[in-house]
């Protein structure tokens, strides 16, 4: 994959330009329509000056009344069928760009749902955010637009070229000597433009980024009274981001300025040298009407022109953006061999695991580490922080792959199985519960979508949800709020339980699932997991070690390897480092 930021070569531009075509094959009829109305435009525009010339050079100095009512009812005719095709283009032109926003983004929201953790650990929220939002609806307007303005400025301007040197060759060759210098004015700041709206999305990516953070740490910004330091980088992201605008508009005007001078020049030319050559009988005032008619539609799709240069910069960075997520592979991909077994029993083994994050290659988190959780029951992973526990949690349902040694599930190898299989088997509650803006129903569906209300109920019940939900005027329809906002800690958790009893894995992993809550919200908890533990493995990782005394086994990590295992009353008697743990923090 090419390099963020790094000029892309003809073969990526290329290849782009294919994908972004792409996008118009479902909707050939609707392409089409705009085009048929584009042709339209263009050559219904070209014919209303030679019907004006044919007024003024043969009609008027006729006298002939009937020639001229036909004309004038002719011009009034080709302007209806203009007005009919721009609004065709505009409104099903309009409706093909939106229709290919549409499935640009689902295609980036599906790609972006099979990338590894390891693109989310390094890619910021914002960021993502920005190349679905704004980027896609740049896209939007160009998918419509852009062919539009380009081939409408191309065929009125050959058009009116070839008619014009059908009236009067010589004037119309006089009008020809602005064109090189529109071409190299705007030439000398396409590569501008281009890395200045670069730098414009990216900024705009910093600020949503910004304010996703702020947004969603309101709270602790309030409890720690530092409104006034987010506002300060809100501040900083602002200004670069102002900055960076600046320049593209100091750019933008001095491209629009100097090629408005040289497309109003056109007015001068056609006046001055049609004058000059009425005097030398080089030309008569019906050829300089119709020259000066022609004027307005050689500068009108010139601007088009430049309109679509300026936005084909603005696209070409949007999908270059959009590019560099759909080029991103995941770090995990299914073997070819890989399986889908019909029934997991639930015996973990890891053998001699080690693991070091992505961003971290030199930093073992893992270091050659080996035990055995036997099918059916309840071990418990215990050390303080950074200790390795929850790095664990997350090799087991392979959401990162080990850097040596290997995992087993009942004696086949994680990377043997299809990933969807392998977590479908596999339960996980976090430490922070995280609840969709939807009802509590909608949560505890999300464990197993299309479960019967029946289900949904039971599901409630062994997870202690109904005690508080019977108490509220919504009951399961209640919404939840953004993160779960309008529920407490232990409401949250209760119901990350019920989804995962509606799930009903044979594997569960339990990530400090107690560790914030109060003793009541705790032993609540407690409870709904002792029942959805009962003939399931069962991993569960501790910081408050009173609460994994009933385990079948206990694996002491510190710094990444395991150096004492046993029951807790086998590691009580060792007096090591699971009792020193035990003494300090159990309460």
């Amino acid at each position: 994959m090419r390099e963020p930021g790094k000029k892309p070569s003809f073969t990526d531009a290329w290849r782009n330009v294919k994908v972004f075509v792409s996008y118009y094959k479902p909707y050939k009829v609707l392409a089409a329509a705009d085009l048929v109305s584009i042709l339209a435009q263009s050559g219904l525009t070209i014919l209303l000056p030679m019907v004006v010339y044919r007024v003024f050079n043969d009609y008027l100095p006729q006298m002939d009344l009937r020639k001229l009512l036909i004309a004038a009812a002719l011009l009034f005719v080709l302007t209806a069928l203009i007005s009919g095709a721009e609004y065709v283009s505009l409104r099903w032109g309009h409706i093909l760009g939106a229709r290919m926003e549409a499935d640009m983004r689902r295609d980036i929201f599906s790609h972006i749902q099979k990338l590894s953790f390891n693109y989310f650990d390094r890619t910021k929220t914002g960021h993502i955010m920005s190349r679905i939002s704004n980027d896609l609806t740049m896209l939007a307007e160009t998918a419509h637009h852009a062919p539009e303005d380009l081939l409408i400025s191309t065929l009125t301007l050959t058009g009116a070229f070839i008619v014009m040197f059908s009236i009067n060759p010589l004037l119309a060759a006089i009008t020809l000597i602005p064109l090189p210098f529109i071409i190299v004015w705007g030439s000398i700041f396409q590569t501008r433009m281009r890395r200045g709206f670069r730098s414009v999305r990216e900024k705009i990516a910093e600020i949503n980024r910004s304010v996703e953070n702020s947004i969603q740490g309101v709270r602790e910004v309030k409890s720690f009274t530092n409104e006034g330091m987010e506002i300060t980088k809100f501040k900083k992201v602002n200004v670069s981001f102002l900055s960076a605008k600046e320049e593209v508009y100091s750019t933008l005007a001095s491209f629009h300025a100097g090629e408005k001078f040289l497309m109003q020049s056109y007015s001068l030319l056609f006046i001055g040298a049609g004058a000059l050559l009425a005097y030398y009988e080089k030309a008569d005032i019906p050829q300089i009407i119709a020259f000066f008619m022609y004027s307005r539609y050689i500068t009108m799709p010139m601007m088009r022109a430049l309109s679509f240069t300026e936005q084909f910069q603005q696209a070409s960075s949007a999908f270059e953006r959009f590019q560099e997520v759909m080029l991103e592979n995941p770090d995990l991909k299914d073997a070819p061999d890989a399986v889908a077994p019909d029934r997991i029993r639930g015996t973990i083994r890891f053998n001699d695991v080690s693991f070091s994050y992505p961003s971290r290659p030199d930093s073992d988190v893992i270091d050659h580490v080996s035990f055995e959780v036997k099918a059916g029951t309840t071990v418990a992973l215990v050390g303080e922080s950074g200790a390795g526990k929850s790095t664990i949690a997350s090799l087991i349902p392979r959401f990162y792959d080990v850097s040596g040694g290997s995992i087993e599930i009942d004696g086949i190898d994680v990377r043997k199985y299809r990933q969807r299989d392998l977590r479908a088997r596999i339960g996980i509650v976090q430490q922070s519960a995280f609840l969709f803006d939807a009802s509590i129903r909608d949560n505890i569906l999300f464990g197993r979508p299309g479960a019967s209300e029946e289900e949904v109920v039971e599901a409630a019940r062994e997870a202690n949800v109904l005690n508080f939900v019977s108490t509220l005027p919504e009951g399961l329809d209640t919404q939840t709020g953004e993160r779960g906002v309008k529920l407490s800690g232990g409401q949250r958790q209760r119901i990350s339980i019920a989804r995962v009893f509606l799930k009903n894995p044979p594997i569960l992993i339990f990530d400090e699932a107690t560790s914030a809550l109060d003793n009541e919200s705790e032993e609540l908890v407690r409870q709904s997991m002792e029942t959805l533990c009962k003939g399931r493995t069962a991993i569960i990782i501790a910081h408050r070690l009173s609460t994994v005394k009933h385990v079948d086994l206990i694996y002491c990590l510190k710094n990444g390897r395991l150096i004492e295992s046993g029951s807790h009353a086998e590691l009580i008697a060792k007096n090591g480092y699971y009792k020193k743990l035990y003494d300090m923090h159990s309460f």
